[in-house]
């Protein structure tokens, strides 16, 4: 492939279709000393950013001074293997729980050391596992399915973590969940894991597949070396490493209550787990697989956008259908929006949320529709960002109207749209105290009467 068709591919699929379209649109329209077509990947997908946040091309005009820039921050991509999040304005993620569950309550901890030979050989046995998060691929370094590709350090921080053990450092500890067949469960350092597990078996991901983990990014003495070809000494160094485990024990009805909390908390590894993650890390099961095989839904990935790597995706389809018992009078929402996805992940863990089927068809047709009428601008209110509370309001809405058979088409969808973001009590749902009961209920009714054709001020 091209140098140009290649910067072309790579800028639409880091800013997303549409985007960076109108970005390498702006950039062909530039002079030369303007827009570096020719020059470094990542000078041209630093000016594509540029062009799409500023509506111009980054004003440094010096292809050097920008490479250089760019070079100083940015790995070389056959290293890492990194995928950009998508935008999702979210305020009900701000939300502080008024009443927290103390740890005593709800989990008991206690500390071991494991060495580190001992971590990977539990990792390949299945007694540690690390959590799956979407499976699109298959991860055939650590041998679980599919681990979220958002999630793995580059490969200077791989790198630099396992000099740090050949050099006698202290490492920080990982957090452990034990599960009631007495599995554990890796909710923070996976990364960490995941990398000593890369490294002893000498291959690691990166944007060509399966690379050789060798060391990169580190001193004289280890660079260029992998795990084989260490001297005697280090590889026992590395083996005897004693890195410290805390292992919580849910207690009660609210043990599972008490690990999302303490995991929204801690952030040790510097890329800490998103709300959503740790649902799916500690409600897997039936529903949590349901709303994955949603999200792959074509027209949805459309009107979304790229995969996020915090699940905002999913997180977004959880809320609509956890939220459709409320447009049909069913059910009250109590916030915190989370702790209410918690509550519903809870009871339909092990089984399908009722009307599955119907529910799967509609979303179906729901995302249709949406992506006929208005393609991406159909969840954003203004600029590029999914605008979260709007998202679920449309989604429950036109589900609700679909399971009322109200007849719908792209044009008519696409209207009461219109309607209902130039409604002041719908702007005011979906911008402010956006958890309260109050304003999830108002919104939600708000976009059910408009796609049933019925004026919003009713």
């Amino acid at each position: 492939m091209g140098r140009s068709r290649r910067w072309r591919r790579l800028t639409t699929r880091d800013l997303g279709r549409q985007d960076g379209k109108a970005a390498v649109g702006r950039l062909a329209r530039q002079p030369a000393t303007a827009a570096p077509i020719t020059g470094h990947l990542h000078t041209r997908l630093e000016c594509a950013r540029h062009a799409l946040k500023f509506g111009k091309v980054h004003p440094v005009t010096d292809q050097t001074q920008l490479q250089s820039t760019v070079d100083s921050d940015v790995e070389d991509p056959e290293q890492s293997f990194q995928d950009e999040a998508s935008e999702v304005v979210d305020s009900e993620s701000e939300t502080v729980e008024t009443n927290p569950i103390r740890a005593e309550d709800s989990l008991r901890y206690f500390g071991a050391d494991f060495d580190v030979d001992g971590l990977v050989k539990r990792l390949e046995n299945g007694t540690f596992l690390i959590p799956t998060f979407d499976p699109l691929i298959a991860d055939d370094i650590a041998d679980f399915e599919g681990f979220q590709r958002g999630l793995v350090w580059k490969k200077k921080q791989m790198d630099r973590f396992i000099e740090s053990i050949l050099l006698g450092y202290p490492v920080p500890g990982i957090f452990l969940v034990e599960l009631t067949d007495r599995r554990y469960l890796v909710l923070d350092g996976q990364q960490r894991m995941t990398t000593l597990h890369a490294f002893k078996n000498g291959q690691y991901r990166s944007t060509q597949g399966l690379s050789k983990f060798s060391l990169r990014y580190v001193g004289d003495e280890f660079k260029g070396h992998t795990y084989e070809n260490l001297d005697p000494k280090s590889k026992r160094v590395f083996d005897n490493t004693f890195i410290q485990a805390t292992i919580i024990v849910p207690k009660g009805a609210e043990g599972k209550r008490g690990v999302y909390s303490l995991f929204e908390r801690i952030n040790s590894g510097g890329t800490n787990l998103k709300p959503q993650q740790i649902r799916v890390a500690l409600y897997a099961g039936a529903t949590v697989n349901f709303v994955r095989k949603l999200n792959r839904d074509s027209n949805w990935r459309e009107i979304f956008g790229p995969h996020n790597r915090d699940l905002k995706d999913h997180e977004l389809i959880l809320r609509a259908i956890a939220l459709l018992p409320v447009a049909r009078g069913n059910k009250v929402f109590r916030p915190p929006m989370a702790r209410y996805l918690n509550d519903f992940l809870e009871v339909h863990q092990g089984q399908l949320p009722p009307d599955s089927a119907g529910i799967s068809e509609r979303f179906a047709r729901a995302t249709l529709l949406l992506n006929e009428s208005r393609g991406r601008d159909a969840l954003r209110i203004r600029g590029t960002q999914v605008n979260a509370a709007h998202t679920d309001a449309v989604l429950v809405g036109l589900m609700t109207a679909l399971a009322n058979d109200t007849d719908l088409s792209g044009n008519a969808v696409g209207d009461a749209l219109s309607r209902l973001i130039k409604d002041p009590d719908y702007q005011s749902a979906i911008a402010e105290s956006t958890s309260h009961s109050d304003q999830v209920s108002l919104r939600i009714k708000l976009a059910t009467q408009a796609f049933q054709g019925n004026s919003v001020a009713d």
